[in-house]
C-alpha cells in the first residue's frame, strides 16, 4: 500500500505471537550499579554500545531484556534531548548515575507487559509517566526555578515518542529479534511506512521544543488563532443604490476559527479548490499556527502532511523534483511523497513562509509569483481524476497581497487576526460565532504565568493601554513584552514603542550572559556596546544575503569592514577558542540558530524570528547614518579627517547596496530614529538632503566599489543604496516634521529619480519609496503623468509643479501645498487632501471622485470640468474657485466657503451645502436637484434657470439671490431669510 500507515487493530484477534515481558526497574538498577564501576556514566556510552549494554550489565540478549533496552535507550535519548536544548536553563550534570538511582526508586517492582497499546500510544504507557516524576525529581537539583524543571519533564512523553521511532531506525540491527517475535504494524512496517512514523513523531515533537530561552514549549502556552475571509456582498441591485448611485462591489470580513476552518477544508477536500493562503504580519504566529497546525493533523495520522519551511526550500523550475530535493535533505523520508507515480495518494502540504523563497536570481517578490504558479499548476496536474494535493501557504501580508488576484473564491485567503480587536473595531466583521468578543491576551498570560510559575490572571494592567494594543495584541510582542515585564527595566508609557522593547531584550540577552551557574557564559569578556554591534553585524550579513541566514565567514567578513575584527579576536582569547567557534557561541546568545542549510561549504544560522534581525539591521543603518555625519563634519574642520561626500556614499553603499529594504525593515528605522535625539535627527536629515544633491549631480560611485562582479549588480546596488538614502531622509523627516530641502539639479531630475527607482509596476503593490516622499520639497518639478498611485506625499511642497495627467488615485497629499499646482486632467480619485493648500491650483479636468478635501484651501482653483462625485470639502475655502461643469453629485461641503466661486451648470445633486458660504456665488444652470441647503448663505447668488427640484433651504439666506427660470418643485423654503429677487 502506498501512503502513510494507518494503524488500526481489531479488537477481536489478537495480532501478537508473544507477548514481551520486561523489567525497567531492574535495568536501571542494573545501570546504576554499573556507573558505580564507571560504566555508562555519559550519555552517549548508552547511546553506541549496542545490545552489548545487555553483557555488560550481566544480561540475557532475550527479546525481554532487549525490548527493555529500547524503551531505557529511547527514555534516556529524549532526556539527553531535553537537557541539550535547554542548557541554557539547566546545569549539566557530572554523570548519570544520579538519573538511573532516581529513574529506579520512581519505577514500581514487577514487570511490564508490552501490548497493543506500546506501539499504539508509546506516550501514555505507565512507565513513561513514572519515569517523568522521577526525571522531574532529578531536574530539580539543576535548575534555578522548580517550574522549569516541571516544564521541561512535562515534554517528556512526545520526545519520547520521537526516540522510539528514532532509536528504531537508527539501531535496527540491534532489535531484529523483535521483528521476529512481534507482530506488529510499528515492528512490521516497511521503510516507508518507518520514515512516515518517525517524521510525524518529529512534527509532534517540534512544537514541544523550548520557546527561544524558555523551559516552555509553543504548546504549552499557544492561543488558537482566528482569521478572516472576504466575500462579496450580495444584495438586489435596489439595495445597491444609494443617492441614486451604483456602488462598486464592496466586501465583508468573515470571521472563522482558523483550526475549524482548515480542517473543514481537508475533509471536504475538493478538487477545484485544494490551495488556502495564510497572511499575516510579522509576529502575528503564521509559523507557530502552521507548525501546531502540521503537529495536530500528524498525531491524528489521517492525512499525512509535509511541513516545509520555505527559507530552507530551492525552488527551481520543478515544484516535484523540488520537493524530493527537501525531503531528502531532511532525511526522515525514504522517498519523494510528490512522485507522479510513487508518491502519496492523500497529501497536504504546508509551505511556511511566502515571503522568504529562495530563487537564484530572483527578487523575494518575483519568486513568490513564480511559485504560487507553479504551485496552482501542479496541484490541477495532480488533482485531475481525485484530489491527491492540498497546499496550505502563510506569508507576510504584502507577499500575499501581491498574489490575491490568483484566488478568486471567498475562503482561499485567511487573514490572522490579533489577539483583541477593539469593540469599534468588530463592527466592521461578520462574526456570527462572537469569537471576536474574547481577549485572548487574558488567556495568554494565563497559560504564561502557569508556564513562568507566576500568578497572571491576566494581562497585566499596565500593559492595558491604548499606545500599546499593537504591541500586547500580537502574538510574539506581546511574548517580548512579558520577557519586559519579567525584567521590570522597563518603563511602560503612552510613548513606548517596540524599539524599545527589543533594545530591553538585548539588555536582559547581554544580562543573562553572565548570571551564574549557565552551561555557557555566552557574553564573558566582551562589553554591552560591543556585544550590540556584533550582533548588528550578523543582521546585517543576514539581510546582505537572503534575508535570513548567514554563515561565520560571512560575518567575520562583515565585522572586518566594519572594523570590528578586534572584538572577535578578544572574544576567541577569552574562551580559548577559534574565530569560528567564537562567532557560534555568540550566535547562541541572541535567539540565533542553525537553518540546516549549506552555503560556500558553510553551515547557515538563522535568527529564531525574522523581526529580531530587522531590528538589529535598523539599529546598523541608523548608527550608520550617525557615523557619516560624524565623519562629514569632522571633514569641515580638518581636511585630513573624516569623508567627503563620495567617500560618504561609498559607505552607504556598502551599507544599504546588497539588498532592497521593505516596508517592515522600514518601520523598524522610523521607530529607531523616533528615540534619537531630535536635534541629532535633524542634523542628520540636512546631511541626507545634501548626500542625495551630490549623488544627483555626480551619480552613485559604485566604481569605488570593486567586489561587485559586473556592471548590472552595481546598477542594482546602487538603485538599492539610492533607495534606502530616500527612505532613510523621510523617515527623519517624520520625526522633525520639517521639509527636506533638496536643491535639485533640474526640474525634470526628480522625476527620472523616481522613475528608475520605482521601475515598471507591476500589479497594485508599490515600491518603498512611494511610502517616502512625505515632507520632500518639490517646488517647480515636472512630474507630468508620473505614476503615484497610492504615494505618500504629506507635507510635501509642491508649488508651481507639473502634475498634469499625474496619477494619484488614493495618494495621501494631507497638508500638502499645491498652490498654482498644475493637475490639469490628474486622476485623484480617493485621493486624501485634507488640509492641502491649493490656492489658484489648475485643476480642469480633474477626476476627485471620493476624495477627501476638508478643509482643503481652494481659494481661486480652477476646478473647470472636474468629477468631485462623493467628495469630501467639509469646511473647505472654495472662495472665486472655478467650478464651471463640474460634477459634484453627493459631495459633502457642509460649511464650505464658497463665496464669489463659479458654478455654472454644475451638478450638484443630492450635495450636502449645511451651513456653506455661498454670497455671490454663479450657479447658473447647475442641478442642486435634492441639494441640502439648510442655513447656507446664499446672498447675491446666480441661480437662473438651476434646476433646484427637492432642494432644502430651511433658514438659508436668499437675499438678493437670482432665481429666475429655475426649478423650484418640492423645495422646502421655510425659515428662508427673505424672498428670492
Amino acid at each position: 500500500m502506498s501512503g502513510e500507515p494507518k494503524i488500526q487493530l481489531e479488537k477481536s484477534t489478537s495480532v501478537w505471537r508473544k507477548d514481551i515481558k520486561v523489567n525497567p526497574k531492574s535495568l536501571f538498577m542494573s545501570l546504576g550499579k554499573a556507573a558505580i564501576n564507571g560504566a555508562f556514566l555519559k550519555w552517549d556510552e548508552l547511546a553506541k554500545s549496542g545490545v552489548e549494554v545487555l553483557d555488560a550489565l550481566g544480561l540475557e540478549k532475550e527479546p525481554g531484556e532487549i525490548a527493555g533496552l529500547l524503551i531505557v535507550r529511547s527514555l534516556m535519548q529524549a532526556m539527553q534531548d531535553l537537557l541539550r536544548e535547554n542548557r541554557e536553563l539547566v546545569q549539566q550534570p557530572d554523570n548519570l548515575q544520579g538519573l538511573y538511582q532516581q529513574l529506579n526508586s520512581s519505577l514500581a517492582s514487577g514487570e511490564l507487559v508490552i501490548n497493543q497499546e506500546f506501539f499504539l500510544r508509546p506516550q501514555q504507557l505507565p512507565i513513561v509517566q513514572t519515569a517523568k516524576t522521577g526525571f522531574l525529581q532529578w531536574l530539580e537539583e539543576f535548575v534555578e526555578k522548580p517550574v522549569e524543571a516541571q516544564k521541561i519533564s512535562d515534554r517528556l512523553p512526545t520526545y519520547f515518542v520521537f526516540a522510539l521511532n528514532d532509536q528504531w531506525v537508527k539501531h535496527s540491527q540491534d532489535y531484529l529479534v523483535l521483528k521476529e517475535v512481534l507482530d506488529t504494524p510499528f515492528t512490521q512496517a516497511t521503510k516507508r511506512e518507518q520514515g512516515w512514523l518517525r517524521y510525524r513523531a518529529w512534527l509532534q515533537k517540534r512544537v514541544e521544543e523550548p520557546m527561544f530561552l524558555e523551559a516552555f514549549s509553543l504548546k504549552q502556552v499557544y492561543v488558537p488563532l482566528r482569521a478572516y475571509y472576504e466575500r462579496e456582498v450580495k444584495c438586489p441591485p435596489e439595495q445597491r443604490l444609494e443617492r441614486g448611485i451604483v456602488e462598486s462591489k464592496d466586501n465583508e470580513q468573515v470571521v472563522v476559527n482558523l483550526n475549524k476552518e482548515l480542517e473543514t477544508w481537508l475533509q471536504e477536500a475538493k478538487s477545484d479548490d485544494a490551495i488556502r493562503l495564510i497572511s499575516g504580519g510579522p509576529g502575528s504566529g503564521k509559523s507557530s499556527f502552521s507548525k501546531i497546525f502540521a503537529a495536530q493533523l500528524a498525531e491524528k495520522g489521517e492525512i499525512p502532511v509535509l511541513f516545509i519551511p520555505l527559507h530552507l526550500f530551492k525552488l527551481s523550475d520543478d515544484l516535484v523534483r523540488a520537493v524530493g530535493e527537501f525531503v531528502q535533505v531532511e532525511g526522515f523520508l525514504p522517498h519523494n511523497p510528490l512522485d507522479r507515480s510513487d508518491g502519496e495518494s492523500r497529501l497536504l502540504i504546508i509551505f511556511d513562509g511566502l515571503d522568504e523563497l529562495s530563487m537564484q536570481g530572483k527578487i523575494a517578490a518575483e519568486a513568490a509569483r513564480e511559485f504560487i504558479e507553479e504551485v496552482r499548476l501542479k496541484v490541477n496536474q495532480f488533482n485531475q481524476h481525485h484530489t491527491r494535493l492540498q497546499v496550505l501557504i502563510s506569508g507576510r501580508e504584502v507577499v500575499v497581497q501581491a498574489n490575491r488576484s490568483k484566488f478568486r473564491q471567498p475562503q482561499q485567503l485567511l487573514y490572522l487576526l490579533p489577539y483583541f480587536v477593539t469593540e469599534a473595531q468588530r463592527q466592521g466583521y461578520i462574526d456570527k460565532q462572537k469569537l471576536l468578543e474574547q481577549d485572548q491576551r487574558q488567556l495568554w498570560w494565563q497559560s504564561y504565568g502557569k508556564a513562568k510559575g507566576k500568578n497572571y490572571t491576566g494581562l497585566p494592567p499596565e500593559l492595558d493601554r491604548d499606545n500599546l494594543l499593537e504591541i500586547t495584541t500580537q502574538p510574539l510582542l506581546n511574548y517580548l513584552v512579558a520577557l519586559s515585564i519579567e525584567r521590570d527595566k522597563l518603563q511602560f508609557s503612552e510613548d513606548t514603542n517596540l524599539n524599545q522593547i527589543y533594545e530591553d531584550l538585548l539588555e536582559a540577552v547581554y544580562e543573562r550572559g553572565y548570571e551564574n551557574n549557565r552551561y555557557h557564559r555566552v557574553t564573558e569578556g566582551i562589553q554591552k556596546d560591543d556585544f550590540t554591534d556584533i550582533l548588528e553585524e550578523i543582521a546585517l550579513a543576514c539581510w546582505h544575503g537572503d534575508g535570513r541566514t548567514t554563515t561565520v565567514g560571512e560575518i567575520e567578513k562583515h565585522c572586518d569592514n566594519s572594523g570590528l575584527r578586534g572584538i572577535l579576536d578578544r572574544f576567541q582569547e577569552s574562551f580559548n577558542e577559534d574565530s569560528k567557534a567564537s562567532v557560534t557561541r555568540l550566535l547562541t546568545a541572541f535567539y540565533f540558530r542553525e537553518s540546516g542549510g549549506v552555503r560556500a561549504s558553510e553551515k547557515t544560522f538563522e535568527f529564531t524570528h525574522k523581526s529580531f534581525g530587522e531590528y538589529l539591521t535598523a539599529k546598523r543603518i541608523v548608527l550608520g547614518v550617525k557615523l557619516i555625519y560624524e565623519d562629514l563634519e569632522e571633514r569641515q574642520k580638518n581636511r585630513r579627517k573624516g569623508c567627503d561626500e563620495s567617500e560618504a556614499l561609498v559607505t552607504w553603499a556598502n551599507l544599504c547596496g546588497a539588498s532592497a529594504m521593505d516596508e517592515y525593515l522600514f518601520r523598524f528605522i522610523r521607530d529607531e530614529i523616533s528615540v534619537q535625539n531630535p536635534s541629532d535627527v535633524g542634523k542628520w536629515q540636512k546631511t541626507l538632503c545634501s548626500l542625495i544633491e551630490f549623488m544627483l549631480n555626480h551619480g552613485m560611485p559604485m566604481e569605488c566599489l570593486t567586489d561587485i562582479p559586473n556592471f548590472h549588480e552595481k546598477m542594482r546596488q546602487a538603485r538599492n543604496a539610492e533607495e534606502a538614502l530616500l527612505a532613510v531622509l523621510n523617515a527623519c523627516a517624520r520625526v522633525t516634521k520639517e521639509v527636506s530641502e533638496i536643491k535639485w539639479p533640474s526640474p525634470d531630475a526628480f522625476g527620472a529619480w523616481i522613475s528608475r527607482l520605482q521601475g515598471q509596476r507591476i500589479g497594485g503593490e508599490n515600491v518603498l519609496v512611494l511610502d517616502c516622499l512625505s515632507f520632500l520639497d518639490l517646488q517647480g518639478c515636472i512630474l507630468q503623468i508620473r505614476d503615484f498611485f497610492r504615494a505618500n506625499l504629506e507635507r510635501a511642497n509642491l508649488e508651481r509643479a507639473n502634475l498634469k495627467g499625474v496619477n494619484l488615485y488614493k495618494a495621501i497629499l494631507e497638508e500638502a501645498i499645491l498652490e498654482e499646482a498644475i493637475l490639469e486632467r490628474a486622476n485623484l480619485k480617493g485621493v486624501n487632501l485634507e488640509g492641502a493648500y491649493l490656492e489658484r491650483a489648475n485643476l480642469k479636468g480633474v477626476n476627485l471622485e471620493g476624495a477627501n478635501l476638508k478643509g482643503a484651501i481652494l481659494y481661486k482653483a480652477d476646478l473647470e470640468g472636474a468629477n468631485l462625485e462623493g467628495v469630501i470639502l467639509e469646511g473647505a475655502n472654495l472662495k472665486g474657485v472655478i467650478l464651471e461643469g463640474a460634477k459634484l453629485q453627493w459631495a459633502n461641503l457642509e460649511g464650505a466657503d464658497l463665496e464669489g466661486a463659479k458654478l455654472q451648470w454644475a451638478n450638484l445633486e443630492g450635495a450636502n451645502l449645511e451651513g456653506a458660504k455661498l454670497q455671490w456665488v454663479i450657479l447658473e444652470g447647475a442641478n442642486l436637484k435634492g441639494v441640502i441647503l439648510e442655513g447656507a448663505d446664499l446672498e447675491g447668488a446666480k441661480l437662473q434657470w438651476a434646476n433646484l427640484e427637492g432642494a432644502k433651504f430651511q433658514w438659508a439666506n436668499l437675499e438678493g439671490a437670482n432665481l429666475e427660470g429655475a426649478n423650484l418643485k418640492g423645495t422646502i423654503l421655510e425659515g428662508k431669510d427673505s424672498e428670492p429677487d
